[in-house]
């Protein structure tokens, strides 16, 4: 069986000469990298890590568990109801409703009542209004 060809081993580096000042380490060795470092430690480099112990744990403890929405009793609706008549654009709110995310309230800026689309709209975000829990009037304009 011949023998496998051995590489020829570069100069060492003026670092490599300090480190290992007898060139022990320099011999063609399989098993050790070109600074003779042992290939199993090397390895160990590229091993996952965690830097978060415990974080995924944690984060799957608080997912997102939504409450089932409530349907409103006829005697709410109606106050409901009459609330929406008394606004005017420019009124100051609290909008309490249901989203797919769950239960939320909302503050701000009445832009208009549609009764026709059924929706409620503040400045920034449409409520429908089969989605709406509860509406506070916090300021006229």
């Amino acid at each position: 069986m011949p023998k496998p060809k051995q590489q020829p081993v570069r100069p060492p580096t003026a670092f490599e000469r300090l480190a290992d000042p007898e060139g022990r380490r320099r011999v063609a060795d399989p098993n050790l990298t070109a600074n003779g470092a042992v290939r199993a430690n090397r390895a160990a480099q590229f091993m996952p890590f965690a830097a978060l112990t415990g974080y995924y744990e944690l984060v799957r403890k608080q997912e997102i568990t939504v409450e089932p929405k409530c349907e409103l009793t006829e005697e709410k609706a109606l106050e409901l109801s009459k609330k929406l008549e008394g606004l005017k654009r420019g009124d100051l709110v609290r909008v309490a409703y249901y989203d797919m995310y769950g239960y939320r309230s909302r503050t701000g800026i009445l832009d208009e009542v549609l009764p026709a689309f059924k929706l409620l709209k503040l400045r920034d975000i449409a409520i429908d209004f089969d989605d709406i829990q509860g509406i506070e009037l916090r300021g006229r304009a």
